[in-house]
C-alpha cells in the first residue's frame, strides 16, 4: 500500500508578502540596534560616577553575569511565550533599569550595589533580545535564505554599537549623565511598544505559510516534536562545538569594545579622542563582512554556514598576527589592520551565533538553541572581564594579542568536525541541521 502523503501547510496558505518579509526584518533589526542604547551607555558614563576602576570592573561583572544567564533562561522562554512577548517586555524592562540607574543615588545611599544590583537585571533584561529576534528570524525566513538574511540582519549589533556611543557622546555635550540616560531609556521603550504592535511570532499568525515545508501536525504531535528538539539541543554535540567557538570569539570582540580605545592610548600614543575614532574601524570592517559571509556560505557553498566561520577563525589569526607586527607603521595602515580583524572576527561570530545555531535548533527550538549557544559564548565576556586586565599587567598588551591569536585558532579547531554540515530542506520536513550531517557524511 502506497504511504500517504500528508497535507503541507504551505499549500495551504499564501506565501510571505515581501511588505511583512520587509516589515519583520526592519523592525527586529531596529530593535536590537536600539537595544545598545540601554547597554553601552555605561561606558560613556564611566568617568562620571566617581567610582574607582575595581568598583566600575564589578558594576561590569555584573552586566556580563545577568547577560550569561539570561540566555539560557530566555532561550526556553522564547520558545514558550515567544518572541513579540519576550522582545517587547525585555526593551521595557531594560529602559525601566536604565531610569532605575540614573536616579538610584536618589533612591538609596548604597550606591555601589544599586548598580551592580540594576546591571545584573538589566543584562537579564537585555539578553531577550538576541534570543527572541533569532527565533523570530528563523520563523520568517526560509532555511535557503539563512546565510543571507542573518548575515546581513547581524549589522545591527555592530551598528548599534557605533550609534549607541555617538549618541551617548553628543547628548553628554547637551546635559549631564543622567539626562543621557533618560534620552535613551526613552528611545529603547519607545522601539519596544512598536515591536510589540508591528511584530506576529510566526508567518501563520497572519495568515501566511511558514517559509520552509512542514507537514501539518495535530497539535498534541506538533508539542511533541518541539519538545524533542528542544531535548536534542543539549544531546548535539555541535552545541558546544559552536558554544566553545562563541566563547572564544565573544572573549576577543569583549576585549576589544571594552579595552580599545585605552590600548590604542596607551600602546600607540593616540590622544583620547583619535583612540576613539581609530577604535571605530574594528566594526565598520565587521559589517560588509558579516554580510559577505552569509552571501558566500549560501551561493557559493551550499549552506555550509560552519565551514565559513572556521575558515574565518583560522584567517583572524593571520590578521591578528599582521596587526601586531605591522600596526604601528603609520596611521592608515593601523585603520586598515584593525578593519581587518572586525571582518574575520564577526564574520565567524555573525554564522555562528545566528544562522548556524539557528540551523542547529531547526524550526521547532532555534530560540533555544541561539540562547544555549550565546549563553556559553557569552561566558567568554565573563573571563575577559576577569582576567584581561591582569594577563595584561603580567605580560604587557602584546601580551593579550598573543592570547587572542590561539583563541582564534580554538574556535577553528573546535568547528573542524562539523565542516561539511548544511541544513537540508527535503521534500516535506524541513530537516534539522543535525540530520543533514549525518546525511553528508554518507
Amino acid at each position: 500500500m502506497a504511504t500517504a502523503v500528508p497535507a503541507v501547510e504551505s499549500g495551504l496558505l499564501p506565501e510571505v508578502s515581501n511588505s511583512w518579509r520587509a516589515r519583520i526584518f526592519g523592525v527586529s533589526w531596529l530593535s536590537y540596534f536600539s537595544y545598545y542604547f540601554t547597554r553601552k551607555n555605561f561606558a560613556a558614563v564611566k568617568s562620571s560616577l566617581n567610582l574607582s576602576p575595581a568598583n566600575l570592573q564589578w558594576v561590569d561583572f555584573a552586566y556580563l553575569v545577568g547577560y550569561m544567564v539570561g540566555q539560557f533562561a530566555n532561550g526556553a522562554l522564547g520558545e514558550i511565550f515567544g518572541p513579540r512577548i519576550l522582545v517587547s517586555s525585555g526593551m521595557l524592562i531594560s529602559a525601566a533599569l536604565t531610569v532605575m540607574f540614573a536616579m538610584a543615588d536618589s533612591i538609596t545611599s548604597q550606591i555601589l550595589i544599586a548598580y551592580i544590583a540594576i546591571s545584573a537585571v538589566n543584562g537579564i533584561a537585555q539578553s531577550s533580545g538576541w534570543t527572541g529576534n533569532a527565533r523570530l528570524m528563523a520563523s520568517w525566513f526560509s532555511t535557503k535564505q539563512r546565510g543571507q538574511i542573518m548575515g546581513a540582519w547581524s549589522t545591527c549589533y555592530q551598528a548599534g554599537g557605533l550609534a549607541a556611543t555617538l549618541v551617548a557622546g553628543q547628548l553628554l555635550h547637551l546635559g549631564t549623565w543622567r539626562v543621557m540616560y533618560l534620552c535613551m531609556a526613552a528611545w529603547v521603550a519607545m522601539i519596544g511598544i512598536i515591536y510589540w504592535f508591528t511584530m506576529r511570532n510566526i508567518p501563520e499568525d497572519r495568515g501566511f505559510a511558514p517559509p520552509d515545508p512542514i507537514a501539518i501536525r495535530s497539535a498534541t504531535t506538533k508539542q511533541a516534536d518541539q519538545r524533542a528538539a528542544r531535548r536534542a539541543i543539549f544531546s548535539n554535540p555541535m552545541t558546544y562545538s559552536f558554544g566553545a567557538c562563541y566563547f572564544c570569539m565573544k572573549l576577543m570582540r569583549y576585549g576589544f569594545l571594552g579595552w580599545l580605545p585605552f590600548y590604542l592610548h596607551a600602546k600607540f600614543g593616540y590622544g583620547k579622542a583619535e583612540s576613539l575614532t581609530m577604535s571605530i574601524a574594528f566594526d565598520l570592517g565587521g559589517i560588509p563582512f558579516a554580510i559577505l559571509a552569509g552571501q558566500i556560505a549560501d551561493r557559493l557553498l551550499g549552506g555550509r554556514r560552519v565551514l565559513v566561520a572556521c575558515s574565518a577563525a583560522f584567517v583572524l589569526f593571520g590578521a591578528l598576527l599582521a596587526y601586531r607586527t605591522f600596526a604601528a607603521n603609520g596611521t592608515a595602515i593601523h585603520f586598515a589592520l584593525l578593519m581587518a580583524v572586525g571582518a574575520c572576527l564577526f564574520a565567524c561570530d555573525s554564522l555562528i551565533s545566528g544562522a548556524a545555531a539557528q540551523d542547529l535548533g531547526g524550526p521547532d527550538a532555534a530560540g533555544l538553541a541561539c540562547g544555549v549557544v550565546n549563553g556559553i559564548g557569552s561566558a567568554g565576556a565573563v573571563v575577559q572581564a576577569l582576567g584581561l586586565v591582569a594577563l595584561a599587567e603580567a605580560y604587557g598588551w602584546d601580551g593579550v594579542f598573543q592570547v587572542f591569536q590561539w583563541t582564534a585558532v580554538v574556535a577553528g579547531v573546535v568547528l573542524l568536525p562539523f565542516i561539511r554540515v548544511r541544513p537540508v530542506v527535503r521534500g516535506l520536513v524541513n530537516v534539522p541541521v543535525a540530520v543533514a550531517a549525518e546525511s553528508n557524511k554518507r
